[in-house]
């Protein structure tokens, strides 16, 4: 029999052990114990799962955690499937095994959806560490806030992009029954459908606190730790293109053409992406061009130049 309020959490993962212990010792070291954890192993060697899967249960040994071994490695979120349907839970989450949660992510969700009866969904901010995977270390090099707001969790704000990774969000069971499992066709970008489809039931609820971390690698990494969304650009591009050619014959909420809503959604997105990282970049091209002006007033001016390097080299002395 399954109590209030419990939570089922998949956790796909395929040959990151060292991701995977990270991972979960995020869901044993939750202060909310209501849960039960289906760890999907995408076709990955059972025996390297399952040391790593039994060290935590030693060290956490009230924790439900089981395991499921698929043979062929599938897609992300026909592993994720597999998972879910056996689950019978009030609430469900999906924890990549290479993202982690702050010790209460559980309890103060759940508790938003208990505040929320209207809420299908509760997403909370997000930190985003940028971390260099080598071998079996993984070192954090910077953290950011994600930017996400409660418009970014509404059907205009979501359907131009992808706008919060699923280590942020925890969904009503109930909606599994009413608009069905994640879209297994799609290689990447699953969880964005169906975040779209779980909208035409409900609001998502936006909780400001910071409580997941999403972890993306550093282009240096070791290829076995790259994230989908750093490397497989042009597979997202291609996805979404097939998403937005479906959706022109579907509708949203209010009567539009979805697919025309999309598309002209992304290209604004892109637009602004575009400009955003052009701002990025100006400091550093003026700052180039300062140089070259530096240079070649310099070379004009012999004496004023070799005054300029007597004093930086008096500087240098003094220090």
């Amino acid at each position: 029999m399954v109590s209030e309020n419990s939570v089922a959490i998949v956790m796909r993962t395929y040959e990151r052990p060292i991701m995977l212990a990270r991972a979960l010792a995020s869901v044993c070291q939750q202060t909310y114990k209501n849960w039960t954890l289906t760890v999907v192993n995408n076709g990955g060697d059972p025996s390297r799962v399952d040391d790593v899967v039994n060290i935590a249960r030693l060290g956490w040994p009230q924790a439900v955690i089981d395991v499921v071994h698929l043979r062929d490695r599938v897609g992300m979120e026909e592993a994720s499937n597999v998972a879910l349907s056996q689950s019978h839970t009030d609430f469900f989450a999906i924890h990549d095994d290479d993202d982690s949660w702050k010790p209460t992510f559980l309890e103060k969700t759940v508790r938003a959806m208990q505040e929320q009866p209207d809420a299908v969904a509760v997403v909370c901010g997000v930190t985003r560490i940028h971390e260099l995977a080598r071998g079996k270390t993984l070192r954090p090099q910077r953290a950011e806030a994600f930017y996400l707001d409660s418009h970014h969790l509404t059907f205009d704000g979501m359907i131009g992009n992808n706008t919060f990774p699923p280590i942020a969000a925890l969904f009503r069971r109930s909606l599994l029954d009413n608009i069905g499992m994640f879209d297994a066709s799609l290689p990447v970008l699953g969880d964005w459908e169906f975040n779209l489809r779980a909208l035409t039931q409900g609001q998502f609820f936006y909780l400001p606190e910071r409580l997941a971390n999403y972890h993306t690698r550093t282009p240096d990494s070791d290829v076995v730790a790259e994230n989908s969304i750093t490397v497989g650009q042009d597979r997202h591009r291609v996805v979404k293109e097939r998403l937005i050619e479906r959706w022109h014959s579907e509708r949203t909420p209010d009567g539009r053409n979805k697919g025309e809503v999309a598309r002209t959604a992304y290209e604004m997105f892109e637009k602004y992406e575009s400009e955003r990282v052009a701002r990025r970049l100006q400091p550093a091209e003026s700052f180039v061009m300062r140089q070259k002006r530096r240079i070649v007033y310099a070379a004009q001016h012999p004496r004023v130049g070799m005054r300029a390097v007597v004093r930086r080299v008096r500087q240098q002395v003094r220090k």
